[in-house]
């Protein structure tokens, strides 16, 4: 999950093309706070993937015995099997955060197999390995969502920011 930075700036501080009034000083403020807000509230979510018990065990001694990695793609492994390790919550439903949904994808992308088979790995059967791959897809599709409101919400910053309409840029 890659995202670009805003960095916070008070009103008063920003070097902008135009004089700001109050009120679009207020707006922009307010735009910032919702940037803000939003990127703390993705650094902690969790997206929910429709895994069964199982698939979690295969996903987690994968990880540990079967991923393939190189150089410092080591250090994912460890992360990743910390995170799987508290993902499942007491009513048997998984959660995962962004960053991690990317890494296990990563290390479940360099798999191969043969035939019906995944060779020479916990995953198991093709099948098992698809709709392990379907369920991260479902809840990486919810991540991008999110990736993309952040983005929306940086151009409203950004906008603001330069005393322009959000909604009709070219007309201020």
């Amino acid at each position: 999950m890659e995202t670009t930075a805003t960095t916070a700036q008070p009103a008063e501080d920003i070097v902008t093309h135009v004089e700001l009034s109050d009120i679009q000083k207020a707006a922009y403020e307010e735009a910032l706070k919702e940037v803000e807000k939003f990127k703390k509230e993705l650094e902690t979510k969790k997206y929910l993937v429709d895994l069964k018990a199982v698939q979690v065990t295969n996903l987690r001694n994968f990880i540990t015995n079967d991923a393939k990695w190189k150089f410092m793609e080591a250090l994912g492994i460890g992360e990743v099997d910390k995170n799987l390790s508290t993902a499942v919550d007491k009513h048997g439903k998984v959660f995962i955060s962004a960053v991690t949904l990317e890494a296990i994808y990563y290390y479940l992308s360099k798999v191969e197999g043969t035939g019906q088979s995944v060779d020479a790995t916990s995953i198991g059967t093709v099948d098992n390995y698809i709709s392990i791959l379907k369920a991260l897809n479902a809840a990486k599709n919810s991540a991008a969502i999110d990736n993309e409101k952040l983005k929306e919400l940086e151009y409203i910053a950004t906008c603001r920011a330069e005393g322009l309409d959000p909604e009709n840029p070219e007309i201020s």
